[in-house]
């Protein structure tokens, strides 16, 4: 690689080796000091330049969506500004299975990789070396709070207030949403809202509910319940609702 790297483009070398375009950055040439020719590498994407057909574009709209870019490039000799023209020309995309697939073999390649070359060992150590010294000097840098430290240390005055009043945004909308649970009878989510009696709040509102089809006036989320002259009255039932908390009133009391 060491001989291609400096009149090869890094996407022909990653078809040829087998690797990534961003292993060959990281694990070869930063590494070895390794530099690009760009004249060579300018006449070379030239002289390598290839027309597609329209035989040729319909193939790749055919096998885009499950086909690696590296497999359809080396098939036509054409660089990955080719393949995007035809990709934005045809609106074609990568099946969802396809992408998840290329990432499981990505990590699978990229464990094997470290493994090869030792990577795996030698960053275990690095991470043991650093936290012992951590250990012994008691300075943690930025892995978690330390003793007496809060947000309000570690970021700038602006962020903090920006963090403040999200947090607050957050509280009343989780407030606001679990009341209207409660008020529809059904149990919070968070133990924001206090008193809460699950039992108790469904049965006043499933009697609210009954009461306002049968005539009542009826407020919503309150426990009194007013009744007309011409109100047809359900004793029992209202005996029944009397013993979670509803109180029954004539109506005139209400406007007095």
């Amino acid at each position: 690689m060491e001989q291609l790297y400096p009149v090869t483009p890094n996407r022909r070398l990653s078809q040829v080796f087998g690797v990534s375009v961003d292993a060959i950055q990281a694990h070869f040439a930063r590494p070895h000091g390794w530099k690009k020719d760009q004249v060579a590498i300018k006449l070379a994407i030239r002289g390598s330049y290839h027309e597609l057909t329209e035989r040729e574009k319909q193939w790749i709209v055919r096998h885009y969506h499950n086909t690696r870019n590296g497999d359809i490039m080396a098939k036509y000799g054409i660089g990955e500004s080719q393949l995007n023209k035809v990709r934005k020309k045809y609106g074609l995309k990568k099946t969802a299975n396809f992408m998840r697939k290329m990432r499981r073999e990505a990590v699978e390649h990229s464990v094997t990789a470290f493994r090869e070359h030792g990577e795996s060992e030698r960053a275990a150590e690095r991470a043991r070396q650093q936290w012992a010294e951590r250990k012994r000097t008691g300075d943690y840098g930025n892995v978690g709070f330390k003793k007496g430290e809060s947000n309000k240390d570690r970021v700038s005055p602006r962020r903090y207030r920006q963090m403040i009043k999200k947090a607050i945004q957050t509280r009343n909308e989780t407030i606001r949403r679990d009341r209207i649970r409660i008020h529809f009878g059904m149990e919070p989510k968070s133990k924001l809202v206090k008193n809460w009696d699950g039992k108790r709040e469904w049965h006043k509102y499933h009697y609210r509910y009954k009461f306002r089809q049968f005539g009542y006036d009826v407020e919503s989320g309150s426990n009194d319940i007013y009744y007309f002259p011409e109100t047809e009255r359900h004793p029992i039932m209202e005996r029944n609702a009397q013993k979670w908390g509803i109180r029954f009133l004539p109506a005139e009391e209400e406007y007095e």
